[in-house]
C-alpha cells in the first residue's frame, strides 16, 4: 500500500514538473515590426510607409508599393534595442534586443501587358537568441510586456502589381511561431511512472493587403494587416494513476499578438522633399489576454458520448479590458545629390501611440504606457557609374510617458496606493543593399 501511494504521488510530481517545464517562462504582445517599424528607412521616418515605402520594406508597410521596385536587390543588416523600464522606484531588468534583418525584391519578368508591373518581396527579422519569447509571470510581479513584444522572428512575403492610371495593389502574409504539443503521464506494466512529451513548432499566419493611388506628386496609401496570434498549447494528460482522476490540463496562452490594423497615409513622393502623414487604427479590443483556461469543459459527454452541451465549473481568465487605439505618424525625407550617381538622404519622424491596456488598479502589475516615438536616420544611395549599393542607418527613441496606477486597497502598491510607471526604449540599426 505504501509503495502504491508513493508512485501515485510520483505521478503527480511528474505531472507538475512537466507543466512547469513546458510553461513559457510575462505576457508578450505584438511583433518587433509593430513596435519599432520594419526596415531602417521606415523606422527612421516614424514607422510610416503606407504611401512612401520603398524596396523590401513595402512587404510590411504596403505590398502594393513593391511594384515600384524594378531591380533585384538584396538587403542585409542589424538592428537592436535596449530598455529602461521603471515601476515606482524599481528598474525592471530586460534583455536587450539584437537581431538580423534580411530583405529582397525581385521583379517578375512577365511580357506583354504585365511587363514591368509585378514584383515580389521578402522580409525577415530574426533575433539572435530566440525564435519567439512569451513569458507568463504571476500577475503580482511587476512587468512591462512591451519588452518581450520585440523578441520574435518576423517572416513576411508579398507581391505587388501596378494596375495602371496610378493604381497599385498588393497582398501577402506575415507569420509567427506557435507551439503545439502534449505530455502524457502514465504507469507501465511494472508500475513505474513515465512521461512522454511531444511538441511541434508551427506557424500562424495573417494577411497583409495594400493599395495606393498616385495623384501627380502625391500618393495615397492604405494597408490592412490581419490579426496575428502566436499561441502555445500543450495538453497534459494523466492516464492510469491508480484511481486518481486528473482532468486534462492545458498549458496554453498567447506568446505574441498583433492586433488587426488599418494604416492610411497621404504623402508627397516627388522632388527632394518627401513627407508622409498618416494614422494606424489598431483593434486591441479583440485581444483575449495572455493566458487561457487550464481546465476546460469536455468536448464529449462521458456518459452519452455525444457532444457536451452542459455547463461545468471550469474557470475562464478575465477579459483584460484592452481598448482600440489610433496611432498618428509623420515622416520626412530630404534627398541631396552629392555627385553623379551618389545621393544622400536625411530622415526624421515621430508618432504617438496611446496605451491599449487599462490602468492596473488591482493585484495585476502588467504595466503599459503611452509612447512618444522620435526617430532620425541617414541614407546613401549609389547608382551607375558607381557600384549599385545603398546604406541606411536609423536611431529611434520611444518615451514611455509617466502613468499613475491607483491601486485599490492594499493590492501591493505600498502606503501611497499609487504605482507610477515610466521608461524609455532606444533602438537603432543599419542595413546595406546591393543590386544584382
Amino acid at each position: 500500500m505504501l509503495r502504491r501511494v508513493r508512485w501515485m504521488w510520483r505521478g503527480f510530481a511528474q505531472l507538475l514538473a512537466a507543466g512547469l517545464a513546458l510553461a513559457p517562462p510575462g505576457a508578450a504582445l505584438a511583433s518587433p515590426e509593430d513596435v519599432l517599424g520594419f526596415g531602417a528607412r521606415a523606422s527612421a521616418m516614424g514607422a510610416t510607409g503606407a504611401a512612401v515605402a520603398e524596396g523590401y520594406e513595402a512587404v510590411h508597410a504596403n505590398p502594393a508599393l513593391l511594384s515600384l521596385s524594378r531591380e533585384r536587390r538584396l538587403t542585409v543588416g542589424l538592428a537592436g534595442a535596449i530598455f529602461d523600464l521603471r515601476a515606482g522606484d524599481r528598474r525592471l531588468s530586460y534583455a536587450p534586443l539584437r537581431g538580423s534583418v534580411i530583405g529582397a525584391t525581385a521583379p517578375i519578368p512577365f511580357g506583354g501587358a504585365l511587363a514591368d508591373r509585378v514584383t515580389i518581396g521578402l522580409g525577415f527579422f530574426a533575433p539572435f537568441d530566440v525564435v519567439v519569447r512569451g513569458r507568463i509571470l504571476y500577475p503580482e510581479t511587476p512587468q512591462f510586456p512591451i519588452a518581450d513584444r520585440t523578441q520574435s522572428v518576423a517572416v513576411q512575403a508579398a507581391i505587388g502589381a501596378a494596375i495602371g492610371r496610378g493604381v497599385r495593389v498588393g497582398g501577402g502574409f506575415a507569420a509567427l511561431a506557435a507551439l503545439s504539443g502534449s505530455v502524457t503521464v502514465a504507469t507501465d506494466a511494472t508500475g513505474r511512472v513515465g512521461t512522454l512529451v511531444e511538441d511541434t513548432l508551427v506557424a500562424s499566419y495573417a494577411p497583409i493587403v495594400g493599395a495606393s493611388y498616385d495623384l501627380g506628386a502625391y500618393r495615397l496609401g492604405a494597408t490592412f494587416r490581419g490579426e496575428l496570434v502566436g499561441r502555445f498549447n500543450v495538453v497534459i494528460r494523466a492516464d492510469d494513476l491508480g484511481g486518481i482522476a486528473v482532468p486534462p490540463l492545458h498549458i496554453a496562452g498567447i506568446a505574441q499578438y498583433d492586433p488587426a490594423q488599418i494604416a492610411f497615409e497621404a504623402a508627397r513622393v516627388e522632388g527632394p522633399w518627401k513627407v508622409a502623414i498618416g494614422a494606424t487604427y489598431k483593434r486591441w479590443s479583440d485581444y483575449p489576454g495572455p493566458v487561457e483556461a487550464t481546465v476546460r469543459c469536455p468536448e464529449v459527454d462521458p456518459g452519452t458520448g455525444e457532444p457536451f452541451t452542459g455547463s461545468c465549473a471550469a474557470p475562464s481568465p478575465a477579459d483584460p479590458g484592452y481598448a482600440d487605439t489610433l496611432v498618428p505618424r509623420v515622416g520626412v525625407e530630404r534627398s541631396l545629390a552629392l555627385r553623379p550617381g551618389a545621393t544622400a538622404h536625411a530622415r526624421g519622424g515621430a508618432f504617438y501611440e496611446a496605451s491599449p491596456a487599462p490602468e492596473q488598479t488591482g493585484a495585476s502589475n502588467a504595466y503599459d504606457n503611452a509612447r512618444l516615438g522620435l526617430s532620425l536616420g541617414y541614407g546613401l544611395s549609389l547608382a551607375a557609374p558607381l557600384p549599385r549599393l545603398s546604406l541606411d542607418l536609423f536611431a529611434e527613441v520611444q518615451l514611455l510617458l509617466a502613468r499613475a496606477h491607483r491601486k485599490r486597497g492594499d493590492a501591493g502598491a505600498g502606503d501611497a496606493g499609487v504605482v507610477r510607471t515610466r521608461g524609455a526604449l532606444v533602438a537603432g540599426g543599419t542595413t546595406v543593399g546591393v543590386v544584382f
